[in-house]
């Protein structure tokens, strides 16, 4: 009688035992640092940075992409930079030309903070005309800047 006892002791205990081997917990994680190398590649990029209605003001957001863009392009030979801007959120064609000239501004001077210079900036206003008036109250679709980046491989690259 002791035996058997002592034989369902040691199987409880061994089931016991295997029960941790079977969960689904995930497995710690790694104790040394994983690294991962990084290919710099020197290609065209085309950005999109929407704002807020009748602002002119870079979001968080707009900030944070125009960083990655800043990083991808670090190294860089920037030759041509191509700015689409679309101003539909403006009342009239006077005011859609000055906040679209406000937006290309803010969004061209962060590129020049990020090292993202350009021999030739072009840049593009679509009036208010062109834009569907409907979208523009509800929709930031109408109210961004479109950049165009063409980059190359630059020196030491």
């Amino acid at each position: 009688m002791k035996r058997a006892q002592i034989l369902a002791g040691f199987s409880i205990a061994a089931i016991a035992l295997a029960f941790p081997a079977m969960s689904d917990a995930p497995k710690a994680p790694p104790l040394e640092p994983v690294h991962v190398p990084y290919e710099k590649t020197c290609q065209d990029t085309r950005i999109t940075v929407y704002f807020s209605k009748q602002e002119s003001v870079l979001s968080s957001y707009a900030v944070r992409s125009l960083n990655t863009a800043g990083d991808q392009l670090a190294g860089c030979a920037v030759s041509d930079i191509e700015a689409s801007v679309v101003s539909a959120d403006a009342n009239d064609d006077m005011a859609a030309t000055s906040l679209s000239e406000a937006r290309a501004a803010v969004v061209l001077e962060a590129l020049n903070a990020r090292g993202i210079r350009a021999r030739d900036i072009r840049t593009a206003f679509v009036s208010a005309a062109e834009a569907n008036p409907s979208d523009a109250l509800t929709f930031p679709m109408a109210r961004r800047v479109d950049l165009t980046v063409t980059a190359a491989t630059g020196y030491g690259l």
